[in-house]
């Protein structure tokens, strides 16, 4: 199959909040009881299991402290039209929870920066440049194979700080013109949030007032603000350090945690779906992870107690709460919950051990491919359970994944399907055997060439696909930016960088 040409859309469904019904009946949580058990075959039987559990457990690399899982009470907040989100360091108090229907209201538009240097093409052109030899993959990897077990130790947030982000592009093979593009998609983003402190998938309002094309009818803004904050805290922007986002990242923040509706189960934002609610809070847990912001930790925590009780007891995660999984929604939940991890948050080391279970239940091959609903070989599926499996602990030599990382090494970048490019872009870039140089040069030049550099759009993505045509120009650009910051967003997983010494 090519490698750069025209290939077929991946077989996952995209993020779909029409299909989900917020208000579907979910079962009754699961009774946990405890019963002492006085003779011996019990007492045996118990400790095999526990014993197994311990073993399970050791492949879980999510790490971070365990602490007491706390529960917010449910408060209400009466807006001050005139509250201004504070501004100096430290000095950010998140308001208590309030279930707000507000619709954005008019913002003044503010103009491309006259200091952002917009991104030339790269004299190659993405589209013809060479694939990966037959056969070299390979023969790298088998010798990868005579080597000790390569566990991931990496994955944290600390490239994202100026200094080791200029390395680590330089390391990745970005560059002056791939962080020109990140830095006009910025820009973009700036432009079109609404003055509550809310992105939509929706163009036609203010402040676009749909002078940019591909507008959608998706009305969740959980799930497009969270997208927009995670581009910008990608880039170590967030709402206590100085830069020209740092009231653009407080006022998304500000919004997020005036929408969680508080439950008996944690902080919902879904707004419909568990897509929204994954994104969100992943965005949640990284602004706390990033800061240290106290007042955003309960906020934080509450989402993830969410995620953790709308988990099927098969593992995974679909639309709603306590629906069987499918691939691309368990994707946002796991590294939501991998970044609470990281950021101290507690993550019961249960949900890992469905989590796998529910890998095993879609994969082939020995987990080297994956499906969306049931066992198969697709792509999206196959990238986003690749880096769900390299985060949970699978070494780098291990073979499923290998042949996992080869069959999307083969396949190469989609021109149209940026979903499948963000999963598979971080899976190629952790890995980094073979591969990722070709991966990395075809799609970052394809980037920087395809972006939108005239009028209103400037700064922004689209490409002709199923689910670019339902999410819309905002979801394509989120991804395109998140993709372009794979370099610093976190740190590779299978070596150590030593920051300041060279890599």
């Amino acid at each position: 199959m090519p490698c750069q040409t025209e290939l077929p859309p991946a077989a996952a469904a995209p993020p779909n909040e029409a299909s989900a019904v917020r208000d579907a009946p979910a079962p009754e949580p699961r009774l946990l009881a405890t019963e002492t058990k006085r003779s011996v075959g019990s007492c045996l039987a118990s400790f095999l299991i526990h014993a197994l559990l311990l073993v399970v457990l050791a492949f879980w690399t999510l790490s971070g402290p365990i602490e007491e899982n706390r529960q917010l009470a449910v408060a209400t907040w009466e807006e001050d039209p005139g509250m201004e989100l504070g501004g100096g360091e430290g000095d950010v108090t998140f308001p208590p929870l309030e279930l707000s229907q507000e619709e954005p209201p008019e913002v003044d538009e503010p103009f491309l920066s006259s200091g952002v240097a917009m991104a030339v093409p790269l004299e190659s052109d993405a589209s013809t440049s060479p694939p990966v030899p037959d056969g070299v993959f390979s023969e790298k990897m088998r010798e990868r194979m005579m080597e000790d077990y390569i566990r991931p130790d990496g994955g944290g947030w600390e490239g994202r700080d100026a200094a080791a982000r200029a390395a680590l592009v330089k390391d990745g093979g970005g560059g002056d013109i791939t962080e020109g593009a990140v830095e006009a998609g910025l820009e973009w983003l700036q432009r079109h949030q609404h003055s509550n402190g809310s992105w939509t998938f929706g163009l036609k309002d203010e402040p676009c007032n749909g002078r940019c094309r591909n507008s959608s009818d998706l009305s969740n803004t959980t799930g497009a603000t969270g997208l927009a904050l995670l581009c910008f805290l990608g880039r170590n922007h967030t709402h206590m350090n100085e830069s020209p986002y740092r009231e653009t990242v407080e006022k998304g923040i500000y919004y997020l945690v005036r929408r969680i509706r508080q439950t008996e189960h944690g902080g919902d934002l879904q707004e419909g779906t568990m897509y929204a609610h994954g994104i969100a809070t992943l965005a949640l847990c990284e602004a706390y992870g990033l800061t240290r912001d106290p007042t955003l930790r309960e906020y934080a925590q509450s989402c993830v107690n969410f995620i953790v009780y709308a988990q099927h007891e098969g593992g995974g995660w679909r639309y709603v709460p306590k629906q069987p999984g499918d691939t691309t929604v368990f994707g946002w939940q796991l590294m939501a919950l991998k970044s609470a991890r990281m950021a101290g948050l507690h993550v019961p080391s249960l949900v890992a051990i469905q989590a796998n279970s529910f890998l095993d239940s879609v994969a082939v091959e020995d987990g080297a491919f994956y499906g969306y609903l049931k066992p198969a070989k697709e792509p999206t599926p196959t990238a986003v359970g690749l880096l769900c499996r390299m985060y949970m602990g699978w070494p780098h030599n291990h073979r499923p994944l290998h042949r996992g990382v080869e069959y999307l090494a083969a396949r190469g970048p989609s021109k149209t399907d940026m979903y499948f490019n963000y999963y598979a872009t971080q899976v190629m870039f952790h890995y980094r055997v073979a591969g990722w140089t070709g991966w990395n040069h075809r799609l970052s030049n394809y980037l920087v060439r395809t972006q939108a550099k005239a009028g209103h759009e400037t700064g922004s993505w689209y490409f002709d696909d199923p689910y670019a045509e339902e999410a819309g120009r905002h979801y394509v650009t989120c991804l395109a930016i998140m993709i372009l910051e794979v370099y610093y967003r976190y740190m590779p997983l299978y070596r150590h960088v030593a920051l300041g010494k060279g890599l």
